[in-house]
């Protein structure tokens, strides 16, 4: 009888071992795929692929995406940070540069906020880091200032304005 006991119980922790190190090893190869994917500006569960080509897709995935009137696009990219701090998240870092008047325009329509006014705001504060910021480096922005868009998103410009960000962040489990 503690024979049996003993190889049941043998059966069962083998066989737990097993799975433990299985899923380990599916974690392992999906965080891989996932971290390839972002490296080439595809995300998982991203409609379109993280560049310029595909900017008009990008800003047409939600209602009011849009940019200031006139804006020049620098760079489209994935947004990697975001999609590791929340898993099933993806989403698009468009970085770009426009008129002082353009931008205070695009603050009035899109935000809250009167843009005659954006330099009396406070600088963000990147202590704790929010995991919507987290692909931009804030310490490299001049007085950076940023507002939540409706849909899932956050406008962050620079002070004196010139340069901004518009961080689309959707998806998750």
């Amino acid at each position: 009888m503690v024979v049996a006991v003993c190889l049941v119980v043998c059966v069962v922790l083998c066989g737990w071992g097993f799975l433990v190190r299985e899923d380990a090893r599916a974690r392992r190869m999906i965080a891989q795929a996932s971290a390839s994917a972002s490296a080439a500006g595809v995300q998982v569960g991203a409609p379109y692929p993280a560049d310029v080509d595909h900017l008009e897709e990008i800003l047409s995935i939600e209602p009011g995406y849009s940019l200031p009137e006139g804006a020049r696009v620098v760079s489209v990219g994935p947004a990697v940070r975001f999609e590791e701090g929340f898993p099933g998240g993806w989403g698009y870092v468009i970085a770009f540069t426009a008129e002082e008047q353009a931008i205070r325009d695009y603050v009035d329509a899109e935000t809250v906020y009167s843009g005659a006014n954006i330099e009396n705001h406070p600088v963000v504060d990147s202590t704790p880091m929010r995991v919507q910021l987290a692909d931009l480096d804030l310490d490299s922005i001049s007085r950076p200032w940023d507002e939540g868009l409706a849909g899932g998103g956050s406008l962050v410009l620079e002070r004196p304005l010139g340069r901004g960000w518009l961080v689309i962040h959707k998806g998750g489990r």
